[in-house]
């Protein structure tokens, strides 16, 4: 009986078979999941489930039995039958109840439908992941199958998997570690060959394009449209040849930008034991390749290196790189292997490159050498396919870089006036606080957050709140709140503005005098990045007792007062004492009659 069949059979019993002995103590008053001396326990449903299958868990304690019954058939965040937090199942909630609680609280999907692909994306970005699994571990549970903790009892089948993909030893075993070990760990590798690869033309124990190692005479490279190519590698020694194949095809490299680079990427798929090389045409240096891919699981190996344009060969063969080895005999049609090459202009070291490294960019790497490269070291991903939001993550932990000051609420920094600031939400944390029904278009994934202030102003107004800059890199959203920190009310939400591009957000704000509005700054569905946040103040009367010339709002006009107006000259804003545009002589003329304390 399947664990969703088994629940559904339960909750009919406790439907049908609830007593009234059973009502007395449920709900009760202790922990569902945890055993303790009273009847009953906090959650009602729980409660008259368990105690419909067991009555003593209502009329005596609950002890350990009746919360591993809970344990087993609740639906109750921590309750270990429901799954792991960082593996979408298709029932709600899962098994970590501190994790549970918080996802739940960003997406309240997670805990009344399904804990789906984008729950369990939820958990791994803002739930502390398990500790390090130990490959080999006969407690690790098995690679075949997924489970919510790292790692896999079969050492080698495990380390291989984690080489591709680290979250498989760090967070859990899902089930895209099962697929990399249905790979990885197979005693004879049959990658499938592609729709519209190139066919080795070599018939087997003929040689045909064995031009490199032990060359044949009269053997040709067989020419390799860019893309992909099916091909086997034959050794048959009981049949009298001792010879171990070689398959060796003919690349041609363009240079459409004219800078006398192009990178070539190959990905080779055979059993262990076996390698291809990208070498020179003509040349049979497999020492001196600039790129080789070293198969040592079924998983595809890949490689790639920048080289000049022209023809190249790619050599195929058993060993160790750069050794050619005897494999095991293997009869024709021979071992098949699958070799797939890209060819692109990006021919720059990924760590150095424009791209930052605290926002996510379609590119490989990004601009701060040294964090790109504790980053790729922990995620390769992130120099070898593209720099997402899991590269941006990975930054902050192998980077060290602490959250920003205004992380959370209490810690928000006051906007002034025409004075853009920009903010890094990577390293932020994603808050508790749920998303306001006004923002249900938006999504459901929060993100990381920081907070500022606005207000009080010197002058009742409407005020505008925007990320709308060639400096914000990601599609943002704007939340606006009144009251305390622990209090918050909702006053507006938006994640659109009538500049260009339209994932920058502008949101109005409605201030009286002596009002102070908070405004959290996030990502749409989870983004984050770096964001640009200007406040603009229009012009209006005083409010009374105002003192406009006091820009930082320290309680009197002075020299820091100054330096505000100085650096917005030219411009408007805030600074713009009299309200005529612009921030020039007449406004130093205001600020100066005010000069010392505010009245």
């Amino acid at each position: 009986m399947t664990r969703e069949l088994h629940r559904s059979v339960v909750g009919l019993l406790a439907a049908m078979l609830s007593l009234p002995a059973h009502g007395q103590s449920c709900p009760g008053q202790g922990d569902c999941l945890e055993p303790h001396p009273t009847p009953g326990c906090s959650v009602g449903s729980c409660c008259s489930s368990v105690c419909a299958i067991d009555p003593s868990c209502c009329s005596a304690s609950w002890d350990a039995d009746c919360a591993q019954l809970a344990n087993d058939l609740c639906s109750i965040c921590g309750a270990s039958g429901l799954g792991s937090c960082f593996i979408q199942h298709p029932t709600p909630k899962c098994d970590d109840a501190g994790c549970c609680s918080l996802v739940c609280s960003l997406d309240p999907f997670c805990c009344s439908v399904r804990w789906d692909a984008t729950c369990a994306l939820s958990a791994s970005l803002s739930c502390e992941p398990d500790d390090p699994g130990t490959c080999g571990d006969p407690n690790a549970g098995g690679c075949d199958v997924p489970h919510g903790t790292p790692a896999c009892s079969d050492q080698a089948c495990c380390e291989a998997v984690c080489a591709k993909d680290p979250s498989c030893c760090s967070q859990a075993w899902d089930s895209l570690c099962v697929a990399f070990a249905d790979l990885a760990c197979s005693g004879q590798c049959e990658p499938p060959c592609p729709t519209n690869a190139v066919t080795e033309s070599e018939a087997c124990g003929i040689p045909a394009n064995d031009l490199c190692i032990a060359p044949v005479a009269g053997n040709q490279a067989q020419p390799l449209p860019i893309g992909s190519a099916c091909g086997w590698l034959t050794y048959q020694p009981e049949s009298g040849s001792e010879r171990i194949d070689v398959d060796v095809w003919a690349l041609s490299v363009p240079d459409p930008d004219g800078d006398g680079l192009a990178r070539v990427t190959i990905g080779f798929s055979c059993n262990d034991g076996t390698f291809a090389a990208l070498v020179p045409a003509g040349s049979c240096n497999i020492a001196g390749a600039p790129a080789f891919a070293q198969v040592e699981s079924c998983i595809e190996a890949l490689a790639s290196a920048c080289i000049p344009p022209g023809s190249w060969w790619i050599v195929c063969t058993s060993g160790t790189f750069p050794q050619q080895q005897p494999p095991d005999p293997y009869p024709c049609p021979g071992r098949p292997y699958t070799l797939r090459v890209e060819v692109d202009q990006v021919c720059q070291d990924p760590c150095g490159s424009d791209g930052p490294c605290l926002s996510a960019h379609p590119a490989i790497g990004c601009s701060d050498a040294a964090c790109c490269t504790a980053t790729c070291a922990v995620d390769p991903f992130c120099c070898e396919q593209e720099w997402d939001a899991g590269c941006v993550a990975s930054a902050v932990q192998a980077c060290g870089i602490a959250p920003p000051s205004n992380d959370a609420c209490d810690g928000a920094i006051q906007l002034m006036a025409g004075v853009p600031v920009i903010a890094q939400t990577g390293p932020a944390t994603a808050g508790s606080l749920p998303l306001p029904a006004a923002c249900g278009s938006t999504g459901t994934i929060p993100g990381n957050d920081v907070w500022y202030t606005v207000g009080p102003l010197d002058r009742a107004a409407t005020v505008l709140v925007s990320t709308c800059s060639v400096d914000t890199l990601f599609d943002t959203l704007l939340v606006s709140y009144r009251g305390l920190c622990g209090s918050l009310v909702v006053d507006g939400c938006s994640d659109s503005g009538l500049c260009p591009p339209q994932t920058d957000a502008e949101l109005s704000i409605d201030l009286q005098c002596g009002e102070t509005a908070l405004v959290r700054v996030l990502g749409r569905q989870g983004e984050l990045g770096q964001v640009r946040v200007l406040l603009s103040v229009p012009g209006g009367p005083p409010c009374p007792g105002a003192c406009p010339a006091d820009l930082n709002r320290s309680g009197q006009v002075d020299g820091a007062d100054l330096g505000v107006l100085l650096s917005g000259w030219g411009g408007a804003g805030q600074a713009d004492l009299n309200d005529d545009g612009a921030v020039d002589g007449a406004d130093l003329g205001v600020l100066l009659s005010g000069w010392g304390p505010c009245p």
